[in-house]
């Protein structure tokens, strides 16, 4: 009998050795999983890579668009069709901004209904008058057909500017804070106007293209108002060829042929440079003062940008 219990004791002393020296079991290997579209997607957004680079020109295009309605009743717009192109430009998401003379202001029997309508369309008006002492006049009547003028000087010899400021008519003050337009010659006669595109601010009459740092009044350049000219603007801009933070344009359209000035250009063609336009990731379609606004915001550096 004690052969046996030797033999069992030997076997338990040995297993219970080999379960203390034994390796743990390997940990199993960690496993590859697929990595979703939508991970990829994410990560590629989240970090530059040649195929998504991280956006360097931070050039902003603002568009706007006006017309300029004259004393002379042979070039007024027809109330209704003006409106009617009012209402197309507005719903393509342009701002448009109106310039009327005392002339209009006074002499067009429906001028309240096309202030008041345009503007609930988001329509702008500016101060646009050939008398320089007519400017609080035409804002005042603007305002008393129930309208809202904005600061905006539409229109201007170069010669005026030393004597821009704020003007009464009635106890209405108005108070200028942007300027559009410039020529330097009365009749927009060929070479007169100043159609450059950008903004800055003039130093003098004199030294009218020499941006002021410390002046008050915004110029607003609206280039030559060409779509053809806006189109290479813009690609000017997406090619890299100009780095201001803003720069400015302006379409204007002639108000008893609603056209653009200057070509045959009308709606059908405007709608196609809209659509051309909004392909473009840094065009703003704004009106004018608030692209004075804009320009101020983002630092008011000097853009100005010879288009002749």
């Amino acid at each position: 009998m004690k052969r046996p219990l030797i033999i069992f004791l030997i076997l338990i002393f040995t297993s219970a050795a080999c379960s203390l020296t034994s390796p743990s079991p390997a940990a199993p290997p960690p496993t590859t999983e697929a990595v979703s579209a939508s991970s990829t997607s994410a990560t590629a957004e989240a970090s530059p890579t040649a195929a998504h680079p991280a956006e360097t020109n931070t050039t902003l295009l603002y568009i706007s668009g006006t017309t300029h309605i004259e004393s002379k009743p042979q070039v007024w717009p027809d109330v209704d069709a003006f409106l009617a192109f009012l209402q197309q430009v507005t719903a393509l998401g342009m701002k448009w901004s109106v310039g009327a003379d005392i002339g209009w202001l006074e002499g067009e029997p429906r001028a309240a209904e096309l202030i008041q309508a345009s503007e609930a369309l988001g329509v702008q008006w500016d101060i646009h008058t050939h008398s320089p002492q007519d400017r609080a006049k035409a804002a005042y009547l603007i305002t008393q057909m129930g309208g809202h003028p904005n600061s905006v000087v539409s229109g201007m010899l170069v010669s005026e500017f030393n004597n821009i400021g704020p003007q009464t008519y009635q106890g209405f003050t108005w108070t200028p804070q942007v300027l559009w337009g410039g020529t330097n010659c009365p009749g927009h006669r060929p070479g007169c106007d100043d159609l450059a595109a950008g903004l800055w601010i003039p130093l003098s009459a004199e030294q009218y293209t020499t941006h002021n740092p410390n002046g008050q009044y915004i110029r607003v350049g609206g280039g030559t108002h060409q779509l053809d000219d806006g189109r290479i603007l813009a690609q000017s801009i997406a090619n890299g060829q100009y780095t201001y933070p803003v720069i400015s344009f302006t379409l204007m359209v002639a108000p008893s042929t609603l056209k653009i000035v200057q070509s045959s250009d009308g709606i059908s063609e405007i709608i196609d440079f809209v659509n051309e336009m909004n392909r473009y990731p840094f065009v703003r379609w704004v009106n004018i003062e608030e692209t004075a606004q804009a320009w101020s915001a983002a630092g008011s550096v000097p853009s100005r940008i010879e288009m002749e």
